[in-house]
């Protein structure tokens, strides 16, 4: 027994020490959220790890299965943040919820999950990319935007104003009733490509130079 005693102490230490074992701070601030039609995972390092250590990010977007996958682009990263958007089975329609540890070469530390987000609901739009075209008469404003693969085209809805340079005062769009979407689609979305969409016409409006 007196032996048993001796060697106790000394194999505690060796299961506290071995490797593999959470001995890291998890992350800190894990964040889910929108930008920009997209989605991304961010979090702070925990506090006292060592500088060699690298990031691994799951996503659960089915609440019922409760089922975590891994993000393979996010495997062993050094950035603090992963996008989470046009991933394996991912459902856009349910509840999303993201997660992320820290691993070194001996050690790792336990999850640290998000709170939930629902995309549809709490998406961010991206600001348009706006073209300029002035004539003698005329002003043109085309403005476009671009989505993620995998996103259907919305429904948006937009704001016009405009004002002479030097000025304060705005100016709302000359038409009697501004329209309130994008113009009629035609037969074949313009963002269907399956590699690199092209950007999607949000608006084309055109007002007089001189407005009264």
């Amino acid at each position: 027994m007196a032996g048993s005693r001796q060697w106790a102490p000394l194999l505690l230490c060796l299961l506290q020490c071995a490797p593999g074992r959470p001995s890291l701070a998890p992350p800190q601030n894990v964040t889910l959220l929108s930008r920009n039609f997209s989605m991304y995972l961010t979090w702070l390092p925990g506090p006292g790890n060592p500088q060699d250590v690298t990031y691994f990010v799951a996503y659960q977007s089915n609440p019922i299965t409760r089922r975590w996958r891994k993000v393979e682009k996010c495997a062993g990263i050094k950035e603090l943040a992963c996008p989470l958007m046009c991933l394996k089975k991912q459902d856009l329609y349910n509840k999303l919820k993201g997660r992320v540890r820290v691993v070194s070469p001996s050690a790792k530390s336990s999850w640290a999950e998000s709170e939930l987000l629902e995309y549809l609901f709490e998406v961010e739009p991206a600001p348009p990319v706006l073209v300029v075209n002035r004539t003698e008469r005329m002003l043109t404003v085309n403005a476009t935007y671009q989505l993620p693969l995998c996103m259907h085209q919305p429904d948006l809805k937009y704001e016009v104003d405009f004002w002479k340079e030097g000025t304060r005062n705005k100016v709302g769009s000359p038409f009697p009733v501004p329209r309130l979407g994008p113009p009629p689609r035609p037969t074949k979305p313009p963002c269907s490509s399956p590699r690199q969409p092209p950007p999607c016409s949000l608006l084309q409006e055109a007002f007089p130079t001189n407005p009264s």
